[in-house]
């Protein structure tokens, strides 16, 4: 009877035993049975061109002045400035609001009944909308807006300054350099009102029109 009970007991020790090991084994299965999970798909980064920026540009014009006389005279130059904006964007879509404000060296001169005429642009700006489509890591856009420009007419020894008023259109590309930094290229056609400069005993009636290349970079925050 002794030894059938030591029987017993030996055999319950080993069955319990064996039950942490029983459940281990199922657990792994279970574990190895479980499907597992997909990898995920690589995304591309979309770069966010909203918010506010500030930059500095760089650019080459070209101008017509047109006199009340008929008469007309060319001229060309290096021009510089800094620009500040802000934009919204809705998926692709991006528009804003820029303002620029520049030095020119653009110098032109003709003749005016018989004597020389000489213009020159000092100070130019703009406040513009923008709208464009990006396609990371670029942004094409157009712009327009209402420009102004301080120029200075010279004639027969006497001088005198206005300011004009006009409108602005352009077109260009934007890049982005880093997460902080973009780059652009962009034209702009500009049409200015007449405005009367009175020089001596002779007053002029000119306005003018200008075409601009235009490099900047800018810092967005």
């Amino acid at each position: 009877m002794l030894n059938l009970l030591r029987s017993l007991a030996l055999a319950t020790t080993a069955i319990v035993a064996m039950v942490p090991a029983a459940r281990a084994a199922d657990a792994f299965l279970e574990e190895a049975q479980a499907p597992m999970p997909a990898p995920l798909a690589p995304s591309s980064p979309v770069y966010v061109w909203s918010g506010p920026y500030a930059g500095a540009f760089v650019g080459y014009n070209t101008s017509n002045f047109d006199q009340s006389g008929g008469a007309s005279f060319d001229g060309e130059g290096f021009v510089g400035g800094v620009y500040t904006g802000y934009n919204w964007q809705a998926d692709e879509f991006v528009y804003g609001l820029e303002a620029d404000i520049g030095g020119s060296g653009v110098d032109a001169d003709g003749t005016n009944t018989g004597a020389r005429i000489d213009a020159d642009t000092d100070i130019f700006g703009s406040f513009r909308a923008r709208a464009g489509v990006a396609v990371d890591p670029f942004l094409v856009f157009a712009t327009g807006g209402v420009a102004a420009a301080r120029n200075e007419l010279s004639l027969n020894g006497f001088s005198d300054s206005q300011t004009s008023i006009g409108y602005t259109l352009g077109a260009g590309v934007e890049a982005r350099i880093t997460d902080n930094v973009t780059s652009r290229l962009e034209y702009r056609y500009s049409d200015f009102g007449s405005e009367t400069y009175d020089l001596g005993n002779t007053s002029v009636s000119s306005g003018f029109d200008e075409h601009s290349i235009r490099a900047g970079v800018a810092l967005k925050f």
